[in-house]
């Protein structure tokens, strides 16, 4: 685990391109692999910041995450960290606050990977998640509200 405290903060405005580039690092080697090529999901101006935050690690940005709360349960959305800022603990310690307010709801956290990242899938299987369904491209996972953590 990193040495700082993870902290969380909502996305403003001047997050956008941060929140691009993040995804794009995140995103771009397994898009290309799937589909022969990376497409951003939006422009600094068009992203919808709506449920996004930043993670900070000692006051830097590392990351962010992006949820949707729907009528059954809690949607993980995005779960970026950055090259540098990788396999420190950061994710999982996001993760797990996510995960904390959806079993406070009483609700499963669900999130998709693309069929071209088996790290994230390996990565949501070792907490507890359970593939649900899938397609050509994407896995859907399910993580219910009394399930604990697989590594604990």
């Amino acid at each position: 685990m990193t040495g700082g405290s993870i902290t969380l903060r909502p996305a403003t405005r001047d997050d956008a391109a941060l929140i691009l580039i993040l995804e794009e690092a995140g995103m771009r080697p397994y898009a290309e692999a799937l589909w022969g090529v990376w497409t951003p999901s939006a422009t600094p101006d068009t992203l919808d910041l709506s449920n996004h935050d930043m993670i900070e690690v000692a006051g830097q940005d590392v990351g962010c995450v992006a949820t949707a709360w729907h009528t059954d349960h809690l949607r993980l959305r995005k779960l970026y960290i950055g090259p540098d800022s990788r396999r420190q603990g950061i994710g999982a310690s996001t993760l797990a606050r996510v995960f904390q307010a959806a079993a406070a709801q009483g609700m499963p956290l669900r999130l998709s990977v693309l069929t071209s990242n088996r790290d994230a899938a390996r990565f949501y299987l070792r907490d507890g998640f359970e593939a649900i369904s899938h397609d050509a491209e994407r896995i859907m996972f399910e993580r219910p509200p009394s399930r604990t953590q697989a590594s604990a």
